[in-house]
């Protein structure tokens, strides 16, 4: 179902595009259109609204489809709990991802400055313009993106938890979650890049060998079992006592 929704979304941006040329209108997906065209920035607008509306949330729930699969449950009974109060949990899943996409974006803006810093003196300005404190601060540059580049991932893998902590227990504060997924992961982080290292073979032989529908519910469900091993004694699920209660209720 889920590559079934970004199949329609994909559908949706051909329509546009054929749309946009029937009609004459200049339409194109390069970074220059995005941010000197009017259309070009409502369409980025409206591609962001959707991720963050639409795309994550419906992430955050297929989260929760691959941990009952991976623990031998049956998914209707959370699927009907996650339709009948879709109006309390979408505010807590949307301020979910909202607040550690922001929190990963504010950490990302030094990156960005440091790569612009890159761009900027490496390409832009020509070697007979380049001064002497131009080569300096594009050696500055380069050193402090790669060095941020590092403490970038550390603080994402450090945050890789939060979603998991919160789908198990949705009453949670997130902020909470996004401290005791940093002090969880404390000293995993090696750990954690191995085990994404090691589907890193599966990437070329997508295209070719195996289709990414049957690559990504394998790594979905090994990643649930090595999140669940890392977050150990943490791994407390609360929504199957949800469910219970609200059947109660229901009745």
């Amino acid at each position: 179902m889920f590559f079934a929704f970004l199949g329609f979304l994909v559908m949706c941006e051909i329509l546009i595009f054929l749309t946009c040329r029937y009609i004459g209108k200049e339409y194109s997906y390069t970074l220059d259109f995005a941010l000197h065209s009017r259309l070009g920035r409502i369409m980025f607008a409206v591609r962001l609204a959707v991720v963050f509306v639409v795309v994550m949330p419906e992430m955050f729930f297929v989260r929760r489809l691959f941990i009952d699969i991976s623990e031998g449950k049956s998914y209707s009974e959370s699927r009907q709990y996650i339709q009948s109060n879709i109006g309390k949990l979408f505010p807590k899943v949307f301020g979910t991802v909202f607040i550690t996409s922001m929190l990963k974006f504010f950490a990302a803006v030094p990156l960005g400055i440091g790569a612009y810093g890159i761009y900027y003196w490496g390409w832009v300005c020509k070697l007979d313009e380049l001064t002497l404190f131009g080569l300096f601060i594009f050696m500055l540059s380069l050193g402090f993106t790669v060095v941020w580049t590092g403490v970038f991932i550390h603080y994402c893998i450090s945050l890789s938890l939060t979603g998991f902590i919160m789908v198990l227990n949705p009453r949670a504060n997130v902020f909470d979650a996004c401290d005791l997924s940093v002090r969880l992961m404390e000293g995993r982080h090696g750990r954690y890049i191995s085990f994404m290292l090691s589907f890193v073979k599966f990437i070329p032989l997508c295209p070719f060998v195996f289709p990414v529908f049957a690559v990504l519910p394998y790594f979905m469900l090994s990643y649930v079992v090595f999140i669940e091993d890392i977050m150990g004694d943490y791994w407390q699920d609360k929504l199957p006592s949800m469910i219970q209660r609200w059947k109660k209720h229901v009745r």
